[in-house]
């Protein structure tokens, strides 16, 4: 049986009834070969963190795009609401939300029975995805949303000024957790706990 594993196509077997994981720790070779392949074994299936490993499917990528139109879309259909005023508010209502999500809200939201949730309950989704790698595709792919959204704001709204010191603060509020310095790292004590 064939499975995906972090990008990675690897061959488990799968006999009737057993999961890979039962026939790793049910194994009877004790040699310390045989130990160290089925604890690399176990990590590699421990590394499989819920909270963060579907963010890496391109079926999600596109759900993110399409809830940001979606937003943009129920702004520009309320009449009071000029283009300039709903591409803001689709800024700050996806700025806010990521950050939320992304870099607020620590811990594991899904039960697991394959994932240690003791090493993961005191970071971020940011800090979780990819188990903390930089420049993966998918943290580049959260890094240039954004950007580009900034730039299609800053488009429509003609460059005002208040509209870009708006649209420009949530970016940077945004962009700034997101650099690699700032891995596992609180700012001013916020969110240590």
């Amino acid at each position: 049986m064939w499975t995906v594993l972090r990008g990675r196509s690897e061959v488990v077997s799968r006999p009737p009834g057993g999961s890979p994981l039962r026939n790793i720790l049910s194994s009877s070779d004790t040699s310390p070969s045989a130990s160290l392949r089925r604890n690399q074994s176990i990590q590699r299936f421990n590394t499989l963190n819920p909270n963060a490993y579907w963010m890496n499917s391109k079926g999600a990528w596109v759900t993110y795009v399409a809830l940001i139109i979606l937003t943009h879309l129920s702004l520009l259909a309320m009449p009071w609401f000029g283009t300039d005023m709903a591409w803001t508010l689709t800024n700050v209502v996806h700025g806010i939300a990521m950050y939320t999500y992304f870099h607020h809200v620590k811990g594991l939201p899904f039960d697991s029975t394959n994932f240690d949730p003791d090493c993961s309950f005191r970071l971020t989704l940011w800090e979780q995805l990819d188990d903390g790698k930089q420049y993966t595709d998918t943290r580049k792919f959260l890094i240039c949303v954004p950007i580009v959204l900034f730039i299609l704001v800053s488009f429509y709204t003609k460059h005002e000024m208040t509209f870009f010191l708006v649209n420009f603060i949530v970016l940077m509020f945004n962009l700034v957790p997101k650099l690699p310095y700032l891995h596992k790292k609180r700012l001013f004590g916020i969110n240590k706990y």
